[in-house]
């Protein structure tokens, strides 16, 4: 599985959000499975596990991470690569929820989430046969970049949501920790 795609020219890189799911999917299952939440079908509670994994190891992949550039999660919300997860609960339910949590930390955290239903294996294709729809797709990520604006996130929002959703590790000095490493990376 191909994890991370650099632009150094254009100073930032891809990771493969399915890298990061790889790394959280043993920690929800072992949760689910605790609780005893492992059914045909995710309940709310489960999905509070799935919030928790998730952001956190988006967060923490992130505040680990000792690249230069920009880094933006890169996620497919039309197909997931073969995960354990799915042996338990349906595909196009995981990728729902995928699609939910992610399209949250977009909008509430200083993070750089690009969904889109180009897989991460074609899109790196397709760039390396020079293809247009892999330039149009580079092109798209820029434009996203440019868009983004860290300094708009505050921390009323996400104190909101992490009461919510339960999200205890999310304190204020983890997100300023967080946001201060997305404002360093120009």
């Amino acid at each position: 599985m191909l994890k991370k795609l650099e632009f150094k020219q254009y100073n930032f890189r891809l990771v493969n959000f399915n890298h990061i799911m790889r790394k959280v999917e043993v920690d929800i299952i072992n949760d689910l499975h605790k609780y005893h939440l492992l059914k045909d079908r995710i309940t709310t509670n489960a999905k509070l596990f799935f919030y928790h994994h998730v952001i956190f190891g988006i967060c923490e992949y992130l505040l680990n991470d000792k690249s230069n550039e920009k880094t933006i999660i890169y996620f497919n919300n039309t197909q997931l690569e073969t995960l354990a997860i799915a042996r338990y609960f349906k595909e196009e339910d995981i990728l729902k929820l995928l699609d939910q949590i992610l399209s949250k930390v977009k909008k509430l955290l200083p993070i750089k989430v690009y969904l889109t239903n180009i897989s991460f294996e074609f899109l790196h294709h397709l760039l390396s046969k020079n293809e247009g729809r892999g330039l149009e797709t580079l092109s798209n990520i820029r434009a996203y970049i440019d868009s983004v604006n860290i300094e708009r996130y505050t921390f009323a929002k996400v104190k909101t949501f992490t009461k919510k959703n339960n999200l205890i590790f999310l304190n204020k000095e983890y997100f300023n920790q967080l946001k201060t490493k997305q404002l360093l990376i120009v």
